[in-house]
């Protein structure tokens, strides 16, 4: 159970980070670059500060990651589907709550189109000395000139 906890909060950490890049900030994403120019390496970046976020337990950020509506899917979840943010939120400070933690999330591929945005990523995670490897498919899809993670799935 607890190692559910821990793949499903790295898939959202993953997720939060590229939304928290995407949300905040100019309405532009990443300081003037059209989406078409995003690079694997950038979405590379914004995982990263969705694992300080949620390493930090820091719920705030990772909510901004998300939209209303966002869905996190994942066997870890009762009923598979966490619907809305507030759900899935707290659903991801369970598993911090329980000594979640990310090591390391690794962007393998970014497919855009138009107001879509698809990444598949690895992710490592220990939950109080059990390891987590797996994989995260996140969808953000650009609101209001924001990236915002509508779909975040965790597979272990």
């Amino acid at each position: 159970m607890k190692l559910i906890y821990l793949v499903c909060f790295t898939v959202l950490f993953c997720l939060t980070l590229n939304a928290q890049e995407f949300g905040q900030g100019s309405s532009k994403p990443n300081k003037g670059k059209k989406q078409q120019e995003y690079t694997l390496q950038d979405f590379q970046k914004l995982t990263e500060r969705w694992i300080e976020a949620y390493n930090g337990g820091d719920t705030t950020i990772l909510k901004s990651f998300y939209s209303e509506d966002a869905e996190y899917i994942s066997s870890h979840v009762s009923g598979l589907v966490a619907s809305g943010r507030s759900k899935l939120i707290a659903n991801f400070y369970n598993g911090i709550k329980m000594g979640g933690h990310i090591e390391r999330l690794t962007v393998l591929s970014v497919n855009s189109s138009c107001e879509l945005t698809t990444l598949v990523c690895k992710y490592e995670a220990n939950n109080n000395g059990e390891k987590a490897v797996g994989r995260n498919l996140l969808v953000l899809k650009l609101i209001n000139g924001k990236w915002l993670i509508v779909t975040h799935m965790t597979v272990v």
